[in-house]
């Protein structure tokens, strides 16, 4: 039996989807659960993201937060989307009969000992923030993550918003791998591109996206449970960094992808 630990943010029903796999197969698990920062450290950002990309880039970010709260898809209810096996129900099994906790800064002592007492042979990242080495390090064997994005190309944040936004399709997909310091630079697990397949909107497409990323992800824990050694290929830099999409970009990739479903096909 393997112990794992997983760190997410906003109860993301994707680290619950690894949960139940994990949990199907009998193997310990432990939650960190990340909720909202606190507001100093939200403006810290914000005042981060201006000064590094300029006031035009910081109000579009902030008019695509705000068409998100007001469309009220910020967040889907349990058992919709992607994963519709995670309902309310499961939620709150594991939050009751597993070990969890609620925090607002995953590196606080409180947390690293919560994390300690778990002993995780993994700790994986589903949905959450950078983490730092003194967290994903406690786990015996690594960390890993599952990223919405092809490496070493597309690094960074809504990694397929951008690909479709730059009309470059071909570079939406996923890679599992391990967790370093730097961010999105460890060794490939998996790595897979995702073409479209007919899907109404660029919504439906991303559902899939995450549930595919998301299906590769028990995948590759499956070889651990099952003893196989993970193949691992480095990265050796090169690529992107991408900062959240504003609205501006968001609708260009809804523009690019609507141009391709409209395609008639060869």
């Amino acid at each position: 039996m393997f112990s794992f630990v997983i760190v997410t943010t906003g109860d993301l029903p994707e680290a619950y989807f690894l949960a139940l796999f994990l949990l199907t197969h009998s193997q310990r698990v432990a939650m960190v659960n990340v909720v909202a920062r606190p507001l100093a450290e939200q403006l810290k950002v914000l005042a981060r993201l201006r000064r590094n990309r300029g006031n035009a880039y910081l109000a579009d970010l902030l008019l695509a937060r705000f068409s998100h709260w007001l469309s009220g898809r910020v967040r889907k209810r349990p058992g919709q989307g992607a994963f519709p096996e995670v309902d309310s129900a499961f939620m709150r099994h594991v939050r009751t009969e597993h070990p969890h906790v609620d925090c607002t800064d995953p590196h606080a002592d409180s947390v690293l000992d919560f994390v300690q007492k778990a002993e995780p042979d993994y700790v994986l990242l589903a949905g959450a923030q950078i983490i730092r080495p003194s967290l994903y390090e406690l786990g015996r064997h690594g960390a890993l993550n599952r990223h919405l994005g092809l490496l070493p190309e597309m690094r960074g944040s809504d990694c397929p918003i951008w690909a479709f936004a730059l009309q470059r399709p071909e570079c939406s997909g996923y890679s599992i791998h391990r967790v370093v310091q730097r961010v999105d630079a460890g060794d490939i697990l998996l790595r897979r591109p995702v073409a479209v397949a007919g899907e109404a909107s660029l919504g439906d497409y991303l559902r899939r996206l995450q549930r595919e990323a998301s299906e590769a992800f028990t995948a590759v824990l499956g070889q651990i449970l099952d003893g196989t050694p993970l193949a691992s290929v480095p990265q050796n830099g090169g690529g992107r960094y991408f900062p959240p999409a504003g609205w501006s970009t968001r609708r260009r990739a809804e523009r690019v992808y609507n141009s391709l479903i409209a395609r008639p096909l060869p």
